[in-house]
């Protein structure tokens, strides 16, 4: 677009672009050689310290004895980079980036002066992956702050950043991030086709992007990982994977991801291997319960009790001849009330959520069972499943725990333990069917892969753990896995 028209005319032109908005803002001048120009801008996204004694006081400068051009200002102005551009369209997408736009009579371009300033909160203590001796940091709501935290963690040359963008109303900004010597370069080309092949107005998280890129939508499993912590997201990369980092989001996506990978934390590499190993273990176990546990207790209750000993048969019978319910009916409705008292925790203000969710939890519970609604047994059988469902460190998993939880109960009311054995074996047929970018979701276990056994269920010594997974790292020289040796 030739600039033939004065200036005024040429801002009015630019604030219909926006409705007229009232918070663009322009800053009109004459320099000293009677030039006349504006500056526009948002002021509410762009660094009013920047416009104030960098931009406007060059500006005022090098208008005292000639004529300013953009061809000139881009060759001088050496503070920032300057962009030159005729085109209205890529005049809108800078301003709303938060960048100033220049504006000088007789000058068929503007310039694009580089002065964002996005309100973002400092990085803090991650809420969701708490870590006993961990770092203390997570990620922010800015994306060149958390490449930044990245670049502290992983100073290597080999670190490579992508930009793109996602979103055709939003405009999201994505910055894909690898180790260019480490990553498997079929799967940085699949994450790459992927995100390009995103039709949408708007992506606006990091959880709503996860989404749109993993393998199969219907899986109940979540295909890729999330987290809040550069450390864990700085390990990820060391070890071959490739991170997605989203504009306006604290999460990082961690691609690709295994199933067995959801027993891991970074406390676990904080200690020492058999402590850990230990720990890993518990959560094993504690990931049958919650799955297992009420599936299993319906089936034996209602369809096998023989299969109960006779001792604690007569106990269990004991304390339900006065509850009116079926047990699967008796069991649903705990694990609603439950359900429900997990929402209003989270949905109450944080000092009265936790207070609510003790108090009522102990006080319903107890009154449901004086009023002979539920039974102890089916009490306890909550309890514990509830407790053992977050003993998961990836908080998307614990939610698809819950659901399988309500699925194998179904199967086993209706079929009993056939229904049970059915519905565990749908289940291991579904992950073994999955893929997370290529990658089978039950690695190293299906298919086997002894070398990377070394960092699932049992963590092994650290001298040990030099290797790096071989489904994700393109260094599979036989010397890398090799332990060290001391002196």
């Amino acid at each position: 677009m030739k600039q033939t028209k004065s200036i005024d005319e040429q801002m009015k032109e630019i604030f219909n672009q926006f409705g007229n908005t009232q918070d663009l803002s322009s800053r009109s001048f004459e320099t000293l050689t009677g030039q006349k120009g504006a500056l526009i801008y948002f002021n509410n996204i762009t660094d009013p310290k920047e416009i104030n004694e960098v931009i406007f006081p060059w500006i005022d400068e090098q208008g005292k004895e000639k004529q300013l051009n953009s061809q000139r200002i881009q060759e001088t102005f050496l503070i920032r980079d300057v962009q030159i551009t005729e085109d209205i369209q890529i005049i809108v997408d800078n301003l709303l980036q938060g960048h100033v736009v220049l504006l000088l009579e007789r000058d068929s371009a503007y310039c694009i002066f580089q002065a964002e300033k996005f309100p973002f909160r400092n990085p803090e203590q991650p809420t969701v992956e708490t870590t006993v001796k961990g770092t203390k940091e997570g990620y922010v709501e800015s994306l060149s702050v958390n490449i930044g935290l990245l670049r502290r963690y992983v100073q290597d040359k080999n670190f490579r950043v992508e930009h793109m963008e996602v979103g055709a109303l939003t405009k999201t900004k994505v910055a894909i991030v690898y180790l260019e010597h480490i990553h498997l370069p079929e799967v940085l080309e699949e994450v790459k086709q992927r995100l390009k092949e995103i039709e949408t107005d708007s992506i606006l998280s990091s959880s709503e992007l996860k989404q749109w890129l993993e393998d199969n939508e219907w899986s109940i499993f979540p295909l890729s990982r999330i987290t809040e912590r550069p450390d864990s997201t700085a390990q990820s990369i060391n070890d071959g994977k490739i991170a997605i980092l989203t504009q306006n989001s604290p999460f990082a996506i961690l691609i690709p991801f295994t199933f067995f990978e959801t027993i891991q934390n970074m406390d676990d590499y904080y200690e020492k291997w058999y402590v850990s190993s230990m720990i890993r273990l518990v959560r094993v176990f504690a990931f049958f319960i919650s799955i297992f546990l009420p599936g299993l207790y319906i089936a034996l209750i209602h369809y096998n009790p023989g299969l109960i000993p006779s001792d604690l048969l007569v106990s269990i019978a004991q304390s339900r001849t006065q509850v009116p319910f079926p047990v699967i009916w008796e069991l649903l409705l705990m694990e609603l009330t439950i359900e429900i008292f997990r929402e209003a925790g989270i949905r109450l203000p944080k000092p009265l959520g936790q207070t609510v969710g003790i108090v009522g939890g102990i006080v319903i519970g107890e009154s449901a069972v004086q009023a002979n609604l539920v039974s102890p047994i089916t009490l306890i059988v909550v309890a514990i499943t509830t407790m053992a469902s977050f003993s998961s460190p990836q908080y998307s998993m614990a939610y698809s725990f819950r659901l399988l939880r309500f699925l194998l109960v179904a199967a086993a009311g209706f079929l009993g333990l056939y229904g049970f054995v059915l519905g565990t074996m749908v289940l291991t047929v579904h992950l073994a069917s999955q893929k997370s970018f290529g990658i089978p979701y039950l690695t190293p276990f299906a298919p086997t892969s002894y070398r990377n056994w070394i960092d699932q269920f049992l963590l092994f010594p650290l001298r040990w753990r030099t290797v790096k997974p071989s489904y994700l790292s393109r260094k599979k020289s036989k010397g890398d896995w090799k332990p060290l040796k001391r002196g």
